[in-house]
């Protein structure tokens, strides 16, 4: 009589550039397909962009921005931007509640998927959105306003760009994860646009900002993303080192406190 044997193959698991891509693609396609968070994104920053900078432009004129006259609108340029990056970040935090009060936390990680990559396409996805609204924002600038900036300065504005989104993305995913209340993190989230984009020096240089907004525009991020990409626009690198040092350090920091408090939130689902 012959013996039966049976063999138990284990399924092959996904090869890991398959698995983050999946990942990034699910997240990208969560964060462009909401249509409202996207205006919200958006509208303040064309709303500045265009009506501020109309309206207040033949009023002020040049500023004197560290011994240079800039034009007024080359000084608010860095101040749309970094308005941009912070609405745009603000969505990326609305996404992971949306995703959870839907169940699709739950579904996702009943599949053998590697928390890193899941972490990792979260960060990528949520980072290209920030970079890709605030591009826009950008390209509308250059297309409506002269800005007369040399190529090499360009360069440096578009590395303080990308720190900030960095930076801003992991501040926002961080305290999406740290409150766990949709509506106090929606309140949080529009108010601390205005808050962050107005105790910064976004309309006037930092000498000339009342004592008390100084003193907080110091601790305040989004101070040296507008100043790294005000100093890179104008000076250039060597002047703008500083301030893409502390967007560097913010950026670390605030992921890496995200990642942590995202995988501890997996492990609960």
């Amino acid at each position: 009589m012959t013996a039966l044997t049976f063999r138990n193959t284990p399924p092959v698991a996904p090869a890991r550039a398959a698995d983050l891509s999946a990942v990034f693609y699910r997240e990208y396609a969560l964060l462009a397909r909401n249509r409202v968070n996207l205006i919200f994104g958006l509208a303040p920053t064309l709303v500045y962009l265009l009506l501020v900078n109309t309206a207040l432009g033949n009023v002020v004129g040049d500023i004197d921005y560290r011994g240079t006259a800039l034009p007024f609108e080359v000084f608010l340029l860095p101040m749309v931007l970094a308005m941009s990056i912070v609405s745009a970040s603000g969505t990326t935090g609305m996404a992971l509640f949306q995703e959870e009060m839907s169940g699709v936390s739950t579904q996702l990680w009943s599949w053998p998927l590697r928390r890193s990559r899941f972490l990792l396409g979260k960060i990528l996805a949520g980072v290209s959105l920030v970079l890709a609204q605030s591009l826009l924002a950008l390209v509308v600038g250059l297309v409506l306003f002269r800005y007369q900036v040399p190529l090499s300065h360009w360069v440096t504005l578009l590395a303080a760009l990308v720190l900030a989104a960095v930076a801003f993305n992991g501040l926002f995913l961080a305290a999406a994860i740290l409150i766990r209340d949709y509506r106090t993190f929606s309140v949080l989230s529009s108010i601390s646009v205005l808050v962050l984009v107005f105790t910064a020096p976004s309309l006037s240089p930092a000498d000339q900002l009342p004592v008390v907004l100084r003193w907080i525009s110091v601790v305040n991020p989004v101070t040296y993303a507008i100043d790294g990409m005000r100093d890179g626009a104008v000076f250039g690198l060597g002047r703008a080192w500083p301030s893409l040092v502390v967007l560097v350090v913010v950026g670390v920091v605030a992921n890496a406190v995200a990642a942590r408090a995202l995988l501890r939130r997996t492990e609960n689902l």
